[in-house]
């Protein structure tokens, strides 16, 4: 009997082990409650965000996260009405933690308007992107479809489901900060530490969002209430920079530079001989700073400045090439039954070479100022058991520049009204409904543009479903209609604008027993006069409209098999071809990407290892002599000192692939980087 009893308490204790040993490995629950700091009534639909997991609060202002990392987690949580708000938690292994969120009402206060996220939108959090990489352009780079095209030191503009890289808006803060010259937002002057969150609604979403968002809309948050912060750190071919940024009050703060690689070794092509050398002029500078006033009435102020080598392709190299850019964006915007935005842009640009390898030598500049201005009335509605919102606004934007490379006095406006419903229903299970239409005119237009979209949602547990369907149109980038005729290239004064006539998307999201969540979504769509440039018979380069089909789909997989440990992947199929029969595909749009990577946080320290692969893109219109599919693998150690002190050592292109996106335009191959960052407590 004695003997018995041993046992029975040798497998009680060896239980007990067991479950603590799970607890201690086991993901976290977060739970709590949303409630006006005044009234202390519960908030229905305000949105709650913590990394890429969403939640919405029902009736009774509760909101749960099932599966959670444990650590210190970072809720942010808006509501129409109130003021964001950012609280700070520990998660722990196993256990649930409850939390109370006490939002400050604003101005104006609209209780009966349910806040309702776009259905299939996708986030990814601060501290995700910053392991990814130390800008947007290097974090976002295969990302849920994301492509970045970016050579060494030029822009780095995103492409979404083979859209063009001016086809995709990117909103900071609600400002655009696309070029509006060339249509393009440059995500390289974005530095992930000063980022919130990246919310991405892919597809033809011009009706909600405006111009540029004819294959998807980058919504970027940065952050409030940050504690001052420096980061500075050094990599291989003499790249090097530096980050502060901090709040005071209402008032948050930001200021980057960094010094681009430079002479480091490539590839020579056979026609030049082959064997390897150095790339020269591929460097430069680029500095940024950012000023935001919070409050009822929030104010933006950013500037960002560059100059930079213009190093030409590799078989036609261009060492005394330079240019410099410069830009100052002003915003403002307030929410509420009323809403209003504002904007006003200045760019320069300045390119010169007194030695080119063809042609005479040039000394350009071209300059342009531009303003948005959006006025709107949201009003509460209530439908049988559907509660929501919806939406008058009124839009308008006008454009002037000058210049040597642009024709005189070139100048464009545009004008918009859109109508817009977001209406839900349900705690448990929870659906969505979305409809909205946009009416565009704009300089040169005979008739109004009416594009429409409406998207759905059905979610319930860990299961969530969206279904959309719609059009878009956007017109011509401004750099196609006014630059000035040049060697090999010419104007195109025909142009049309591209029109998404019509596409059809879904997608479910489920959480799979154990933790692991798979999302799936598949697309097709019509675009009638895709603005590409291609050459004509006499290797002359100009704007063009093409009619294109574009359709495929990505998946995604999301698991923390253990608390310390994350795993993510992901892999996206676009084809994206003329409408002709055989058509080729798009030049440069590659087919299928992948990107697959693992976290690992043991105590004080994270190890990272992040791989991405680029399929074959096709230089030219006729769908031959493709580029070579490249992969790159990167992969980083981190471990955080204490004092709020952070080292991390990196090693990007592990292989040393030294890939080329586009042809000629090789980027550094293997790198090595340190950074040092601190965080005042």
């Amino acid at each position: 009997m004695r003997r018995a009893g041993i046992h029975v308490a040798r497998g009680a204790a060896l239980a007990l082990t067991l479950a603590g040993r799970a607890v201690a490995q086991g993901p976290a629950r977060v739970a709590g409650h949303v409630v006006d700091a005044v009234t202390q009534a519960p908030v229905a639909g305000a949105e709650i965000r913590t990394g890429d997991q969403l939640a919405a609060t029902d009736a009774d202002g509760a909101f749960a996260f099932g599966r959670v990392p444990a650590g210190r987690l970072e809720l942010r949580a808006r509501r129409i009405g109130y003021a964001p708000l950012v609280r700070v938690v520990d998660a722990v292994p196993g256990l649930e933690r409850s939390v109370t969120l006490a939002l400050q009402p604003v101005a104006v206060r609209l209780d009966s308007v349910v806040a309702v996220a776009p259905p299939g939108a996708i986030s990814i959090g601060g501290e995700d992107l910053v392991r990814r990489g130390n800008d947007l352009a290097r974090a976002l780079d295969g990302w849920e479809g994301v492509v970045v095209r970016r050579s060494s030191n030029g822009p780095a503009a995103p492409q979404v489901r083979g859209g063009g890289p001016e086809d995709v808006l990117v909103l900071v803060d609600g400002s655009p900060v696309n070029d509006p010259l060339t249509g393009r937002a440059d995500l390289r002057r974005i530095s992930s530490r000063e980022v919130a969150s990246v919310t991405l609604v892919p597809g033809a979403q011009t009706v909600r969002s405006g111009n540029r968002a004819v294959a998807g809309v980058l919504l970027v948050e940065t952050r409030r209430d940050v504690h001052p912060e420096g980061a500075a750190w050094a990599a291989g071919h003499g790249e090097r920079g530096a980050r502060l940024g901090g709040s005071a009050g209402r008032l948050t703060a930001s200021a980057s530079g960094e010094r681009l690689a430079d002479d480091f070794p490539y590839s020579v092509p056979d026609v030049r001989g082959g064997g390897q050398a150095t790339r020269r002029n591929a460097g430069g500078e680029t500095y940024t700073a950012a000023l935001t006033l919070n409050g009822p009435l929030e104010l933006v102020a950013r500037a960002t400045a560059s100059h930079r080598g213009l190093p030409g392709t590799t078989t036609n190299p261009t060492p005394s090439a330079s240019a410099e850019d410069h830009s100052v964006l002003l915003g403002a915007r307030t929410s509420g039954r009323f809403s209003a935005s504002a904007s006003l842009e200045w760019i320069e640009t300045a390119a010169r070479d007194s030695a080119p390898p063809t042609g005479l030598p040039y000394d350009s500049d071209t300059h342009g100022v531009g303003g948005t201005l959006t006025l709107g009335r949201r009003h509460p509605a209530t439908i049988g058991p559907w509660r929501g919102s919806v939406a008058l606004s009124a839009e308008g934007r006008a454009d002037r520049f000058g210049g040597d490379e642009v024709r005189n006095r070139a100048s464009f406006s545009q004008a918009a009204l859109r109508a817009e419903a977001r209406l839900s229903r349900g705690a448990v299970t929870q659906w969505t409904l979305a409809p909205a239409a946009r009416l565009d005119v704009w300089t040169g237009s005979t008739t109004p543009r009416l594009s429409a979209r409406f998207d759905a949602g059905w979610q319930r547990g860990g299961t969530a479903v969206t279904f959309g369907v719609g059009s878009a149109v956007t017109p011509p980038v401004l750099a196609d209609l006014f630059f000035r005729e040049g060697v090999g290239v010419r104007v195109n004064p025909d142009l049309r604008p591209e029109r998404v006539r019509w596409e059809i998307e879904g997608g479910v999201r489920r959480e799979l027993p154990g933790g692991p969540t798979i999302g799936l979504r598949l697309f097709a769509g019509q675009v009638a006069d895709m603005i590409i440039w291609a050459p004509d018979f006499r290797f002359i380069w100009s704007p063009r409209n093409f009619d294109v089909i574009r359709r495929g789909g990505e998946l995604t997989f999301d698991w923390a098999p253990r608390a310390d440990l994350r795993l993510t992947g992901g892999g996206t199929y676009a084809a994206v071809t003329y409408d002709t029969p055989g058509g080729a595909q798009v030049q440069y749009r590659p087919r299928v990407t992948y990107d697959a990577a693992a976290v690992w946080s043991p105590g004080p320290w994270t190890v990272d290892l992040r791989w991405h692969r680029i399929g074959r893109r096709f230089p030219n219109s006729a769908g031959t002599n493709p580029r070579d599919a490249f992969a790159l693998l990167d992969a980083g150690v981190e471990r955080r000192l204490g004092g709020g002190l952070a080292l991390r050592g990196e090693v990007r292109d592990l292989t040393d692939e030294r890939a080329e996106f586009l042809a000629g335009y090789p980027t550094p191959g293997r790198v090595f980087a340190l950074t040092l960052t601190m965080v005042v407590p």
